[in-house]
Parts: structure tokens; C-alpha cells; sequence
């Protein structure tokens, strides 16, 4: 394995840890209608919903003071145009990440 070597001699070290393995992405045939996933939107972290049926994801996000709930396409959806959530585990939500029924069924 090459190092990268300071003026004296001595072997630069990692002042930080490795990136972790890569995750693997839920496809659409493996998600559940009305379960949790955790995963990336963007370059962030989150929690949405999948709903089956619209094959779209749904989470609430505060934007200026308010909550407001959003719906975004599966990452494999070649047709679906902005955003996309990449799902990576399967999880149960703390209260705050919960979407409710009815915000669910209409967004």
C-alpha cells in the first residue's frame, strides 16, 4: 500500500475514520406500502413513508416555521423530474419523523 510521506520522513496519518462501506438501496419491489424507510434526499439524511400505490415516498419537513408534508419519487423512477429519496434500511420512526394517515393518503 503506497503512503503519503511528510518532509521528514514520517507516514501521514488519517486524522479522521474511513468512509463507511457503501449501503444498499431498496429497490421498489422490496419496500412496503406504509412503512418507514431511512435514507438520503439530496445530500441529507431522512425519514418518508412509501406509499405503493403512488410508488412516491412522503415526509413532512418544516420550511419557514410550519411543517408541511412532501411526496418524492424512488431513486430508480427514471421518469420522475427534481428530487429523489434513496432508501437504505427499513426503520420505525420516532414520534416527530411520523407522517399521519390522512397527510399520507393526500399528499
Amino acid at each position: 500500500m503506497n503512503q503519503l510521506l511528510l518532509r521528514n520522513g514520517q507516514a501521514l496519518r488519517r486524522q479522521s475514520q474511513p468512509m463507511p462501506a457503501r449501503k444498499t438501496v431498496l429497490g421498489p419491489a422490496a419496500l412496503e406500502h406504509g412503512v418507514y424507510y431511512a435514507g438520503m434526499l439530496g445530500g441529507a439524511t431522512g425519514v418518508a413513508r412509501w406509499h405503493a400505490k403512488k410508488r412516491r415516498f412522503v415526509f413532512g419537513e418544516y420550511a419557514l416555521g410550519a411543517q408541511r408534508v412532501r411526496s418524492v419519487a424512488h431513486v430508480a423512477d427514471q421518469k420522475a423530474v427534481g428530487e429523489r429519496f434513496v432508501p437504505l434500511a427499513r426503520i420505525e420512526p420516532k414520534e416527530a419523523y411520523r407522517v399521519s394517515d390522512y397527510a399520507f393518503e393526500t399528499a
